[in-house]
C-alpha cells in the first residue's frame, strides 16, 4: 500500500513538473516576441539618439549612448553596426587602445560582415580557422552561371564579382525568381528596364526571354553599368539606384554626409540601406575568393565622401570606382 502510494506520488510529481515545463515553454514562446520587439525598439531609440550626437560632432555623447545599448544589440539586424560606430567614436576621442580591443572583438564576432570589412581587408578571416573559413565561403558564396557571368562582364565592363554580388542579393541565384513588383530572373530586372537595355545592346528579346539566365544576367549588368556611368562610378550610389531607382538617389544627393559610410547610414529607405551594405559585403567576399586585386578596398568609404550630384557630370576625369 505504501509502495503504491509512493508510486502515485512520484507519477503525480512528474506530471506536475511536465505541466510546469510545458507552461513555462508556452509562456516563453508568447513572451519572447514581446521581449525581442522591446529590445529592437530600445536599439532603435538609442541608435537614433547616438547618431544625432555623432552628427552634431559630439562623439563622447554618441559613445555613451551606444554603449548603453548592451545585449539588446543582438536583436537588431546588424549588431556589428553599433560596434563599428563605437570604434569610430573612440578613435575620434583618441582612445586608440580601447578602439583596438573592440576591433578585435568585431572581427571575432562578425567575420565577413560589411562593417568588419571596413576595418579589416580580409573581413576578419584571420580570426577564423581555415576549415571554418573554407566552409563559410563555399556554403554562402557560390559561383554559378560562370559562362553567362563571364560573357556579361566582358560585354558591359562590370566585374564578375560585382555581377555575382548583385545576383546573390537580388535572387539568391534562383533563375525563376519574380518579385511582388514584377522584377524577374537572376538579376531581378523590370520588364521596362529590360526593354531599354535590350535596345541599348541591340538585342531582340521577348517577355519570355527576360528570365533566360544569359539574357537576364547581361541585361542586369548592362543596367548596372548605365547607373555607374550616370553616377560617375560612385559605387554606393550605383548600388542604391539599382534597388531604389535613379531618381530617389539623385534626390538624396550628399545626405549631408562626410563620408560614404555616413551616406549609407543616412539612406532614408531601410530596405535600400541594408541592400547597399549587403551588396558591398558580397563584393568584398567575391573579390577575396577570386583573388581579384583591382579597385580600391572598401575602407576608402571611410575617407571619401559623396560629391554633390549636380557637379558629377561637370567634373572631367572624375575618379571611377571599381565595378
Amino acid at each position: 500500500m505504501c509502495l503504491s502510494t509512493l508510486t502515485q506520488s512520484i507519477v503525480s510529481r512528474k506530471r506536475l513538473i511536465l505541466a510546469l515545463a510545458a507552461l513555462f515553454s508556452v509562456s516563453a514562446a508568447i513572451s519572447l516576441p514581446v521581449v525581442a520587439d522591446h529590445c529592437r525598439q530600445h536599439v532603435y531609440q538609442k541608435w537614433a539618439e547616438g547618431w544625432l550626437a555623432w552628427k552634431n560632432d559630439d562623439p563622447e555623447a554618441a559613445l555613451e549612448v551606444w554603449s548603453d545599448i548592451g545585449i539588446s544589440a543582438n536583436f537588431s539586424a546588424r549588431p556589428s553596426r553599433i560596434e563599428y560606430w563605437k570604434i569610430r567614436a573612440m578613435e575620434k576621442l583618441g582612445r586608440e587602445e580601447e578602439a583596438c580591443l573592440l576591433k578585435t572583438k568585431l572581427a571575432k564576432r562578425y567575420p565577413f560582415d560589411f562593417y568588419t570589412f571596413l576595418i579589416f581587408s580580409d573581413g576578419g578571416a584571420g580570426s577564423l580557422g581555415d576549415a571554418c573559413r573554407s566552409k563559410a565561403e563555399s556554403l554562402f558564396y557560390p559561383n554559378p552561371w560562370k559562362k553567362e557571368v563571364s560573357a556579361a562582364a566582358a560585354r558591359t565592363g562590370v566585374s564578375e564579382s560585382m555581377i555575382l554580388s548583385v545576383m546573390r542579393q537580388e535572387s539568391k541565384f534562383r533563375k525563376n525568381a519574380v518579385s511582388r513588383s514584377g522584377a524577374q530572373g537572376l538579376m531581378q530586372i523590370m520588364p521596362t528596364t529590360a526593354k531599354d537595355e535590350s535596345r541599348s545592346l541591340k538585342m531582340e528579346t521577348t517577355g519570355s526571354d527576360i528570365k533566360d539566365p544569359g539574357n537576364n544576367i547581361l541585361l542586369g549588368a548592362s543596367y548596372f553599368a548605365r547607373l555607374s556611368r550616370i553616377f560617375s562610378g560612385e559605387l554606393p550610389r550605383a548600388i542604391a539606384a539599382y534597388n531604389a531607382g535613379m531618381m530617389p538617389v539623385t534626390r538624396w544627393n550628399t545626405l549631408y554626409a562626410d563620408d560614404w559610410v555616413e551616406w549609407i547610414e543616412e539612406i532614408p529607405y531601410p530596405e535600400t540601406r541594408e541592400y547597399v551594405r549587403s551588396v558591398l559585403e558580397n563584393h568584398e567576399m567575391y573579390k577575396m575568393l577570386s583573388g581579384e586585386k583591382s579597385g580600391p578596398p572598401i575602407s576608402v568609404l571611410m575617407s571619401e565622401g559623396p560629391m554633390p550630384v549636380e557637379k558629377l557630370a561637370s567634373v572631367p576625369g572624375h575618379k571611377k570606382s571599381d565595378m
